[in-house]
């Protein structure tokens, strides 16, 4: 299968031997787009390999650059990119029906495909919407129904009984709701009762995360339902992304502020221009100045050449600071003079740059607070709050939270939430917001061994707090080094009858999720990105969980 340019095509393969792939027309693959060189890479099917012939724009597996004529093996069902194609190898049979050009990806590839589309919407600008369909009367042949109205750019494909996957590609908000009418009047017309959710980029998410949590919001809304409390941020997001006004981003922590000022961006006449983005609370303050505005050469100590800051290097697009409310007033005073005159003069120059650019800000503190308390500068308050999008937090966006989970329980792994998770997750008051509620996913995915998720294996409680285990821990610290920790002294002592009996249902979880953590590091001799990876979850995520637990960091030998 072939994703260029929203176009998507599927090309048998031979059973041995080499395949040519390419822009010039003697090669066994032709693909005529200006990224591909003539003869770009050659496939080869027993073992499947792929080898870069030399190519201009280079051919990636796995996100890296593949060397001069080196083969490197793939595996079926995994993504090459050719210049800006997209080829996937796709098996020969898919549950014993021979694959034709008019069947769909599996669903893997959909979620694939949603991946990519997202990067390669990110630099084309080229909307498409992801619709997910639920039906309680499971067809055969309704994969072929679906593909019948659709066009053969777009994607289809079955997640399992009743459920279905379909993007939309190159579609803007018209050609979607034509789409989805035709969708709903084709069900109709057979007599399938269904629910469909869509979700557009950029206006619904920019991320495939978002778009498949605002896809599973949607299943479960009725015609009569009022707007969300994020819908109305969207609907403002859409308002404001045709200026070019400052944005000031209000919200709690985790809540989701960097992608709506993508989100912002991304909607805007600037979306073809950089977004750069810095964490004013990330960078020391002696750095700050430097990362904001650049500096020249020999302008401090260490200084050895000259480097563009911040500010040039998003000239003509976006520059999001988050956590502006962390800026040292000296630094706050530099930037405003920036925003007022917008010119930037690098930290040991005599003379500026004048800079287009469009500013968003966001904190999770009370500005205004703030300003009173003589923390942050009051022009420049006014300055960069033009227009102030207020984030809710996850606990007013109760609707929200069950697309999100399964977007990261799927994301993670193909588990099944079922209807008392869902319940469990939604009375919970999220004081880490998304964040939090990505790594309860995370973890819970972990403990159902990649079954279906139950509420034991959430590990949350009423009051927001996942309860530490009481169990006492020790490790022998000296043995500790950058990525590798050494626990096989680490134990834990077995809780006694009255311990036991005391214990709550999230401590108990949280004692087998620790003990877990604490069997598989000793499985990899206490390599944590290995541990990781064969817990299924990431190395963070790890660091995150060994943090709670109380296990010492490792530190640098």
């Amino acid at each position: 299968m072939i994703s260029i340019d929203g176009v998507v095509t599927s090309v048998p393969l031979p059973a041995r031997g080499d395949f040519t792939i390419g822009r010039g027309s003697t090669c066994d693959l032709v693909v005529q787009h200006a990224s591909v060189s003539r003869h770009h890479a050659t496939l080869r099917m027993s073992p499947l390999e792929i080898m870069d012939a030399g190519s201009r724009n280079g051919t990636r597996v796995r996100g890296v650059l593949l060397g001069l004529r080196v083969a490197t093996a793939i595996e079926v069902g995994e993504a090459v990119q050719i210049g800006e194609a997209a080829i996937l190898i796709q098996p020969a049979t898919l549950a014993g029906v021979e694959l034709a050009s008019e069947l769909p990806p599996p669903p893997d590839s959909i979620a694939r495909m949603l991946d990519m589309e997202c990067a390669r919407s990110a630099r084309s600008r080229s909307p498409f919407a992801y619709v997910r369909l639920e039906t309680r009367e499971p067809r055969a042949d309704m994969i072929g129904l679906l593909r019948a109205i659709l066009r053969t750019s777009d994607a289809v494909g079955s997640e399992g009984q009743g459920s279905y996957q379909v993007l939309l590609l190159d579609t803007n908000d018209e050609q979607a709701a034509l789409a989805l009418s035709r969708m709903t009047q084709l069900l109709g017309q057979h007599g399938i009762s269904a629910k469909l959710g869509v979700a557009r980029y950029p206006r619904d998410g920019v991320t495939a995360e978002q778009l498949t949590a605002h896809a599973w919001e949607q299943l479960d809304r009725t015609p009569g339902d009022t707007p969300s409390e994020m819908d109305a941020v969207r609907e403002l997001i859409a308002q404001i992304s045709t200026g070019d006004v400052s944005v000031l981003i209000t919200g709690e922590t985790g809540v989701g502020k960097e992608l709506c000022a993508e989100m912002v961006h991304r909607l805007s006449a600037r979306a073809s221009r950089p977004f750069v983005k810095l964490n004013c609370s990330a960078i020391v303050e002696t750095l700050i100045e430097s990362e904001l505005f650049g500096h020249e050469r020999g302008a401090f100590t260490g200084a050895t050449h000259s480097r563009a800051g911040l500010m040039e290097t998003g000239d003509g697009g976006t520059v999001f600071l988050d956590e502006i409310g962390e800026l040292p007033l000296g630094v706050q005073s530099k930037l405003l003079r920036v925003l007022e005159e917008r010119v930037v003069r690098r930290v040991g120059a005599t003379t500026g740059k004048t800079l287009d650019v469009r500013f968003i800000c966001a904190t999770n503190r009370d500005l205004a607070d703030e300003v009173d308390a003589g923390r942050f500068r009051r022009d420049l308050y006014y300055r960069i709050n033009g227009v102030t999008l207020s984030i809710p937090p996850l606990r007013e966006r109760v609707p929200e939270i069950a697309g999100l989970a399964r977007a990261f329980a799927r994301r993670t792994r193909a588990v099944v939430l079922g209807p008392e998770v869902v319940t469990a997750l939604e009375q919970h008051t999220w004081p880490g917001n998304i964040r939090e509620l990505k790594n309860t996913i995370e973890r819970a995915v972990l403990l159902s061994s990649g079954g279906s998720v139950r509420p034991s294996h959430l590990a949350i409680e009423s009051s927001g707090r996942v309860r530490r285990s009481d169990v006492s821990i020790t490790a022998p610290v000296d043995r500790i080094s950058s990525d590798r920790i050494s626990f096989s002294e680490i134990e834990a002592s077995p809780p006694n009858r009255r311990t036991l009996d005391s214990q709550t249902l999230a401590t108990a979880v949280a004692d087998l999720e620790r003990q877990r953590i604490v069997e598989v590091l000793n499985q990899c001799g206490g390599n944590q990105t290995r541990a990781a990876r064969m817990l299924g979850i990431s190395r963070n995520t790890l660091l995150a969980r060994l943090d709670a637990y109380g296990f010492p960091r490792p530190r640098k030998p």
